[in-house]
């Protein structure tokens, strides 16, 4: 014998009350703790304290902009903005910003990524290579996920297709003009 299911509490009603208005703020925090970490790891690329050559400062830095952060809070931010209704009436910048935030730290992990797998080759730590090259790897498609999900929000929702030139237009005689003899 089952019991029927019981409603909603109001305890719950007042809490999703309370915190509705606090959905944007809370989505634009997390992309500028993301903005904030992509440019702490590309100033500790550049001119890093302490991680000696430029090839460990590449490999230490990766994880700043491909890393478990750098993938999950723009992802958060865009679903908490598009998936709780109702949809937040910037949710379109949100998932912008969130796809700039993937574009710039792809950009900034793929060259890490090469400086770190290169110089550690140049060096001949091939087992340190090996391992380094599968984590970040691994990172990477974590990565590609989140971006892919970030994506496919904005192309369903978000994009607007260029419309098409419509066909007979372009090089059609114009009304006044004498015609060509074919």
């Amino acid at each position: 014998m089952t019991s029927p299911a019981e409603p909603a509490s109001a305890d719950a009603n007042r809490a999703r009350q309370l915190t509705k208005p606090l959905r944007e703020l809370a989505a634009f925090a997390l992309l500028g703790a993301n903005a904030v970490f992509l440019f702490v790891g590309l100033i500790r690329l550049l001119i890093g304290p302490d991680y000696g050559t430029f090839s460990d400062r590449a490999g230490s830095s990766f994880f700043s902009f491909v890393g478990f952060e750098a993938a999950a809070l723009p992802l958060l931010a865009v679903l908490l903005a598009t998936h709780i209704e109702p949809v937040l009436s910037k949710a379109k910048t949100i998932t912008q910003v969130a796809l700039v935030e993937y574009a710039v730290g792809a950009l900034f992990g793929a060259l890490a990524f090469l400086i770190a797998t290169v110089g550690r080759l140049a060096e001949g730590a091939v087992l340190d290579t090996l391992l380094g090259l599968l984590t970040r790897l691994a990172q990477l498609a974590l990565f590609a996920v989140a971006v892919f999900v970030v994506y496919t929000i904005w192309r369903a929702f978000y994009y607007v297709p260029k419309p098409k030139p419509q066909p007979g237009v372009y090089g059609a005689p114009q009304p006044g003009w004498p015609t060509q003899p074919g």
